[in-house]
């Protein structure tokens, strides 16, 4: 009987090992995630799912749940996390029951929306910042108990996991924009030379460049003032990321100037895309002081060249002459930069 149980302890140890050793590593959340939850649904043959904050300086709840291998970020139905997490601060619980948490809460709307998945406990995820999340887990497929055993296996996954998330958070504080949650420029800068490298050894196709930047944007702080200006570009940030697919890397390239890293993308479906959002911000109704804005922006395009692009400076300069261009030609258009032949 004792070997029995050891056998068993030593088992899940190992799989928790795994799981750590699978997570740790990671720093995108959605791999975390995705992770965790193939591992609890080959375990214990049930769902489960995380829910987090919008992003690192958000407290916007979204719920990350698989739905086959398909990741579903689902935003909840209530405004913050702030009274969810602060129930799990203060009262420092490890593990408590969907029933206990719908009698101690006090929030009997959040208890109503989270009752709909019908949820057995939630784990709350706990980095050195405080509480980062909450793990939900759903009910076994067999509607039997979870074992003592088997919520501190759960818990010490959440664990691993936890650390894992917080430390995602911490490295996309450090490569992101925090105006418009675009990288930064030395995160691209950084990510366009892996490109480059990788595109001269054949690793990967040629990809292109994208940079534009906002029309008249001096005259427009010098009219309606800075507050308005960084309005303007987190809106036309957001529209930006709206476009751009999971493998483009959008950044902020400076001031009211952004670039975009589009791979696999030749000259002709590169110069499509910058025409989309060209027409995309051209027609958004920018909120201001009482009266709608609008603004356009001047775009150029540049696809990579092994015979001309050797650095990152190449290529930049190439798309920049062709954003001159579009400039110099009465702005609100996109510009192809043409390699000589």
């Amino acid at each position: 009987m004792v070997e029995n149980e050891l056998a068993i302890e030593n088992q899940n140890l190992r799989e928790v090992l795994e799981v750590a050793k699978q997570i740790t590593a990671e720093l995108d959340i959605k791999m975390i995630t995705k992770n965790i939850t193939y591992f609890v649904r080959s375990k214990f043959n049930t769902w489960c799912s995380f829910i987090l904050p919008k992003d690192f300086d958000s407290d916007l709840p979204i719920e990350f749940i698989y739905e086959g291998s398909k990741l579903r970020q689902k935003k909840m139905e209530f405004e913050s996390l702030k009274p969810f997490f602060d129930f799990f601060q203060s009262a420092e619980y490890n593990q408590i029951s969907f029933k206990q948490f719908s009698n101690d809460f006090a929030n009997k709307d959040i208890v109503n929306i989270l009752k709909e998945s019908d949820p057995d406990f939630f784990l709350p995820l706990r980095g050195e910042s405080g509480i980062l999340g909450v793990y939900v887990q759903g009910k076994k497929e067999d509607s039997s108990p979870f074992t003592i055993e088997e919520i501190q296996f759960l818990t010490n996954v959440t664990g691993f996991g936890a650390i894992s998330i917080e430390n995602a958070n911490f490295y996309r504080r450090a490569i992101t924009d925090r105006m418009t949650k675009l990288y930064n420029h030395h995160q691209f800068e950084k990510t366009l030379e892996e490109y480059i490298q990788k595109a001269e050894s054949g690793e990967i196709n040629p990809f292109s460049l994208v940079l534009f930047d906002i029309d008249h944007f001096k005259s427009f702080n010098d009219t309606y003032g800075h507050l308005q200006g960084d309005i303007i570009i987190k809106d036309i940030a957001r529209i930006l990321l709206s476009e751009v697919r999971e493998c483009d890397y959008p950044a902020r390239y400076g001031g009211e100037e952004f670039i975009v890293i589009l791979p696999d993308t030749a000259l002709d479906e590169a110069e499509r895309f910058a025409q989309r959002l060209r027409k995309n911000i051209e027609t958004y109704e920018f909120p201001g002081d009482n009266k709608i804005l609008h603004c356009t922006i001047s775009l150029g395009v540049a696809e990579y060249s092994q015979k001309y692009v050797k650095n990152n400076s190449d290529i930049v300069s190439f798309v920049d002459k062709a954003l001159y261009k579009s400039k110099e030609n009465g702005r609100n258009q996109v510009t192809k930069f043409i390699y000589n032949k």
